[in-house]
């Protein structure tokens, strides 16, 4: 037997790790920076290529944009922006990450850490889009409203975001009445140590606020890029301020002037619990929101404003930021493809599918009761399928039969791997990889889920 490694201690060990885990983002930063050798000095001159585009492609099948590509993830992410290594601000994130945030302006890389999921990010990415969507004459249309105008921009932000989500307004009013310190409002509005508020300011814009348990909380204005940065004492003394009354829902209706809004019934079947966002999105309603002294019939804003031709084809996205090469209707299609082929294979008789039964092979309504209600009763003759809104894939790939499945991971593969241009195969070895697409959220019919608030 080998002799095994001795560390000088943990954080000699976790540095071992960390390499382990970063060398697969390191061998793209590494990639770039080999393809600006080739790009910049007379290294080709004795091969035969014109390029650092026609080497690529002739050796590597590289077209000209995963070139493009390797050498921007060098540019913004290697030490001094031209080195083999990847800056230490940016190790954990991984490759498809640093992808998607080459596409994020420099304000808002900078507050990213590997805590978010490409998931968070790209709805961070969504809220940059949605702002860029509303041109600045009709922002100053908007007009501030006039509750708002004599505070302060960490207070208009904090107003507007108790505003759209009441119950948070709740619970801080409990915390901030019955604790004393901002240890205690941090775990209300920065959970699991941070958290990314994007919420909608009339007559201001979007502004995005980040908060982290151990720094300063970043004010960030999407529309000119500016940042201001307040402590959480700040945070405090105004949360002090708008929960002077005991009653909270009492205290949110006088501030907002509207009946607190009550909570929605909970059906009696619900899928299992999902991790709570660390992105919190702007309310959809505030993204143009109406003039100054002007109200809205109730018809009107309980209507959500029809998407644009542009804005359906922005919602289904990469997630390295890049549009899907699919359109909706064709996705439509796909997804009813998928239904169709579900009812066939519910039709074949149960003997044959016991005989195509893998031993062992997880049950969903044994195994995963929440996604079944409870009045379920599933016969003999009759396959699984999920039943929930949401579930994993490992979950779903579990509920359909082996040749449905098999069908569904060649599109899936295709889907991922097309999505990760350039990607080595080295990186399908990878077990952070497989454990990542078998996590990955879909709906009932395996449709990835990009986002939910």
């Amino acid at each position: 037997m080998d002799e095994l490694i001795n560390y000088n201690g943990y954080e000699e060990f976790k540095q071992a790790v960390n390499r382990v885990l970063n060398r697969t983002v390191e061998d793209f930063v590494l990639t770039g920076y080999l393809l600006k050798q080739a790009r910049d000095t007379d290294i080709l001159k004795d091969s035969g290529y014109n390029d650092v585009n026609e080497f690529a492609w002739g050796e590597y099948k590289l077209d000209a944009s995963q070139v493009s590509r390797y050498i921007r993830v060098n540019d913004k992410f290697s030490e001094g922006g031209y080195s083999p290594k990847l800056q230490e601000q940016y190790q954990g994130f991984g490759y498809a990450k640093l992808a998607l945030m080459l596409t994020l302006p420099e304000e808002v890389v900078e507050e990213l850490t590997p805590a978010y999921s490409k998931t968070e990010i790209q709805a961070v990415k969504e809220e940059i889009e949605e702002e860029e969507k509303i041109t600045d004459i009709e922002v100053i249309l908007e007009g501030q409203k006039e509750e708002q105008k004599d505070l302060g921009n960490l207070e208009k932000a904090l107003h507007q975001i108790f505003r759209d989500e009441p119950e948070l307004y709740k619970t801080m009013h409990e915390t901030v009445r019955t604790t004393c310190g901002t240890k205690y409002l941090q775990e209300v509005l920065a959970p699991d140590g941070d958290k990314i508020y994007s919420t909608r300011i009339q007559g201001i814009g979007r502004i995005m606020l980040y908060m982290h348990e151990s720094k300063d909380i970043t004010l960030h204005m999407v529309r000119s890029g500016d940042k201001e940065f307040y402590s959480w004492d700040d945070a405090l003394s105004y949360c002090t301020m708008i929960t002077d009354s005991e009653d909270a829902e009492k205290t949110w209706e006088e501030m907002y002037g509207e009946s607190f809004p009550k909570k929605e019934e909970i059906a009696p079947v619900q899928p299992k619990k999902r991790k709570e966002s660390k992105v919190v999105k702007a309310k959809r309603n505030n993204a143009k929101p109406e003039r100054s002294g002007t109200k809205p019939a109730d018809s009107q804003t309980n209507q959500p404003d029809a998407p644009t031709n542009k804005e359906e084809n922005n919602e289904e996205k990469e997630e390295n930021g890049t549009p899907r090469s699919v359109s909706i209707p064709a996705m439509e299609k796909e997804s009813k493809k998928t239904e169709e082929a579900t009812e066939v294979k519910t039709e074949i008789p149960q003997e044959k599918h016991d005989e195509t039964q893998i031993p062992g092979q997880t049950e969903l309504t044994k195994d995963f009761p929440e996604y079944c209600p409870p009045d379920m009763n599933i016969s003999e003759e009759q396959p699984e399928e999920v039943k929930g809104a949401y579930a994993t894939r490992r979950i779903y790939i579990s509920s359909v039969d082996a040749d449905t499945a098999a069908e569904y991971m060649g599109k899936a593969m295709e889907k991922t791997i097309r999505n990760m241009p350039g990607v080595s195969f080295g990186v399908l070895t990878k077990e952070l990889f497989w454990k990542e697409f078998f996590e990955t959220e879909v709906d009932r019919n395996g449709a990835e889920i990009e986002c939910v608030n």
